[in-house]
């Protein structure tokens, strides 16, 4: 289960100092202050956040999704490999459908 956005507004608030009930203050210390801080913190809140990995999440702000990731197209994905069974279900019944036309 993943991070509940509640626990990185309370590490946002601990480490930066960022009203964690304001969802914009807390984007803005994860896209701009982060980047500065020495990486020994970096390493810190990384492992404040994996602790509360799975948490239930309670009260908190709403979602909020980076604006500047982009998604992956169906195209993009890699081929999902078929089940034995799907793979040969036309020549099953292909058999089945010869073997019925021959007997009558």
């Amino acid at each position: 289960m993943p991070t509940p956005v509640q626990a990185f507004a309370e590490v946002a608030a601990r480490r930066g100092g960022v009203d964690p009930s304001d969802p914009d203050a807390v984007r803005r210390f994860y896209r701009e202050t982060l980047r500065t801080l020495e990486p020994a913190t970096l390493l810190a809140i990384l492992e404040e956040l994996l602790a509360s990995e799975g948490d239930a999440g309670g009260e908190g702000p709403e979602p909020f999704y980076p604006t500047g990731a982009a998604l992956p197209s169906r195209q993009a994905s890699p081929p999902v490999p078929l089940p034995l069974l799907a793979c040969g279900w036309r020549r099953a019944l292909g058999r089945l459908l010869r073997r019925r036309v021959k007997t009558r």
